[in-house]
C-alpha cells in the first residue's frame, strides 16, 4: 500500500513514555495485520513523551511506510490521543489500542467479526485480567459509574483496546480532557443509535515502564470521572 491509497483497517495507538513497549508492540501488530486478507495502517500517536519513544518510531518508519507518527505539541492526555486517532486515521475500520504491551492487535478477528455483523463500536472485555488489586477496584468503580449515569450493561467500560467502523467514527467526538475515552464513546454510540457490541479479548502484565495511574491518581481522579459521566449523562 502506497502512503496516498486508503487502508481498510487502521491500528491507532496512543503513545506516552513507551520507549521500552513501543518497537515490540508495533512489531506484533505487524506480524497480526499481516494475516489479514486486507490493507492497514499503524498510526502511533505520541502524547508529548520526554524519553526515546518518537526515536523508536521513526526508526521504525524507514521501513515500513504504513507506519506513521502523530506527535502532540503538548500532552493532552488520553482522550486527546484517541481525538487524533478519530481525526487522523484513513481506515474503513479503526482499532484503538493502548501502547504498553498489556493487549494484542491479534484479538483483531473476534473485533471484525463483531463488526462485520453489525456492531459499529465494540470494546474489549477482559475476562482474565493481569492487573494490581488497586486497578482492579478502579475499574469496578467505574464500571459502576457508567451504568449509573450512562446505562451501560457491558462488562468492561475501562478496556484499552477497542474497534469500530467509519460510521462510528464519523458520528464520534471527544471532547473532554482526561485519562480515559470509552465512557464519551460509548455515550456517543447510544446518542447517535449505533450498535455497540464487545468481545473477549487477551490481557497481559506490563513488562516495561510505568503506568499512568496509580491508586493515589485513581482516588483523585473519583470525583472528576463522575462529574464526566454525569455530564455525558446530560447529552444523551
Amino acid at each position: 500500500m502506497s502512503t496516498s491509497e486508503k487502508p481498510e483497517i487502521s491500528v491507532g495507538l496512543p503513545a506516552y513514555n513507551e520507549e521500552g513497549n513501543i518497537r515490540k508492540v508495533v512489531s506484533d501488530a505487524i506480524m497480526a495485520l499481516k494475516k489479514q486478507n486486507r490493507s492497514w495502517e499503524i498510526l502511533v500517536i505520541d502524547n508529548h513523551s520526554s524519553d526515546g519513544t518518537v526515536a523508536v518510531v521513526k526508526d521504525m518508519m524507514k521501513e515500513d511506510p504504513r507506519i506513521r507518527i502523530i506527535e502532540h505539541e503538548k500532552n493532552r492526555f488520553y482522550s486527546g490521543s484517541v481525538a487524533s486517532i478519530l481525526r487522523e486515521a484513513k481506515g474503513d475500520f479503526i482499532m484503538i489500542m493502548d501502547s504498553d504491551g498489556q493487549f494484542t492487535v491479534e484479538d483483531l478477528p473476534s473485533f471484525m467479526d463483531a463488526l462485520e455483523k453489525g456492531a459499529d463500536f465494540v470494546l474489549g472485555w477482559r475476562r482474565k485480567r493481569n492487573d494490581p488489586a488497586f486497578r482492579l477496584v478502579a475499574s469496578w468503580i467505574f464500571k459502576q459509574l457508567g451504568r449509573y449515569w450512562l446505562g451501560f450493561n457491558l462488562h468492561d467500560l475501562n478496556c484499552g483496546i477497542r474497534m469500530f467502523n467509519r460510521r462510528f467514527a464519523e458520528a464520534a467526538e471527544i471532547t473532554a480532557n482526561i485519562n480515559l475515552a470509552n465512557p464519551e464513546l460509548y455515550a456517543c454510540a447510544v446518542k447517535h443509535n449505533l450498535q455497540v457490541g464487545e468481545v473477549e479479548v487477551h490481557h497481559f502484565p506490563r513488562l516495561q515502564g510505568e503506568t499512568c495511574n496509580t491508586l493515589a491518581d485513581s482516588l483523585r481522579i473519583f470525583a472528576t470521572v463522575n462529574r464526566h459521566m454525569k455530564e455525558l449523562s446530560e447529552n444523551l
